[in-house]
């Protein structure tokens, strides 16, 4: 296990080097003279040679890459070209909303869509299955700002019940919340449907049930936990897509999250913080999946025996016994 954690983190790594190194250039190639973006078009020559000096804009494309690097090992995220403030601040001061809206709309949209595929996979055909899938259709087709405007107008403007914008409590976090949830919740229902579905024509299911199991033991005990491998995946997609794609809900809701930062960055051109906030995003979607992978051998022995996990043991195992029996 402790080999293949290595590996993983490894792999995350240098997954994060490379996509680092792919934005860097990409955004390299962004139209205009960086120094004249950060001065202004009113800009003298004397003062745009100060800007290139003071930012190292002179210096080579990988000298500026592993500059950045050596920074980034040092907690160091740069300097916004537009404020002149520490990045890792900004950052830090607007990932907790984002973490927070991304992780409660997962987890809302995990515990509905759980319940609604296994409702669906075991009566499978039946008025229940449609309408829930249904409901998990128009989830996932509706598109984020869409439901997001369409909450503020039934729940914020004609009912009165929540605030349309902003993020100073609980309150305020609902409707993102409910947002993210059900986008979520419709493809963990859909996987959930056809992982269930698959799982229950075993022959162990109706081992269970001739033992005189009841229903409710026979799908959480063993269908569900023997189906969970895909749902988790979907589970793990699904957090990593709203960590790094929450901009749209950010915006409709007026919350200060990450996404509005890279956002704003992005329209005024400022490069440093767009960099950073892509690598931070990338950073948190690879913990993300690295856990998910971990998660895997721990839910699924058979991926442990897939991964080579306690064969050693097994083999000296045997070896002994072979020689103890000679």
């Amino acid at each position: 296990m402790l080999k293949y954690s290595i590996k993983r983190l490894c792999f995350m790594v240098i997954t994060l080097f490379l996509t680092t190194l792919l934005v860097f250039a990409l955004l390299e190639l962004v139209p205009g003279d960086p120094a004249r973006i950060i001065a202004g078009e009113s800009a003298t020559e004397e003062s745009l040679a100060a800007i290139r000096e003071e930012f190292n804009l002179n210096d080579p494309f990988f000298v500026r890459f592993f500059d950045y690097i050596r920074n980034l090992l040092h907690g160091d995220l740069g300097i916004s070209w537009k404020t002149r403030q520490p990045i890792a601040g900004a950052i830090a001061s607007r990932l907790p909303l984002t973490m927070i809206i991304a992780f409660w709309g997962v987890i809302v949209g995990t515990i509905l869509g759980l319940v609604a595929g296994t409702v669906s996979a075991v009566k499978q055909y039946s008025v229940f299955d449609r309408v829930l899938t249904f409901i998990s259709l128009f989830g996932k087709s509706a598109p984020s700002f869409w439901i997001a405007m369409l909450f503020v107008l039934i729940f914020s403007l004609k009912l009165g019940w929540l605030p349309a914008t902003g993020s100073y409590g609980f309150v305020y976090w609902i409707l993102p919340v409910a947002t993210i949830g059900l986008q979520a919740s419709s493809g963990i229902t859909r996987m959930t449907r056809s992982s269930v579905l698959e799982v229950i024509r075993q022959d162990y299911i109706r081992t269970a049930r001739a033992k005189g199991q009841t229903e409710l033991v026979v799908i959480i005990k063993h269908a569900l936990r023997n189906a969970f491998i895909p749902i988790l995946t979907q589970i793990s997609s699904s957090l990593t897509e709203y960590l790094g794609g929450t901009v749209l809900v950010e915006s409709v809701f007026a919350i200060p999250g990450i996404g509005n930062y890279v956002l704003d960055a992005v329209q005024r051109q400022d490069i440093p913080v767009v960099l950073s906030g892509i690598f931070v995003i990338c950073a948190m979607c690879s913990v993300v999946i690295l856990l998910t992978d971990l998660a895997y051998a721990l839910i699924d022995p058979r991926i442990k025996a897939t991964f080579g996990f306690g064969v050693k043991k097994k083999k000296k195992a045997a070896v002994a016994k072979e020689g103890g029996n000679k």
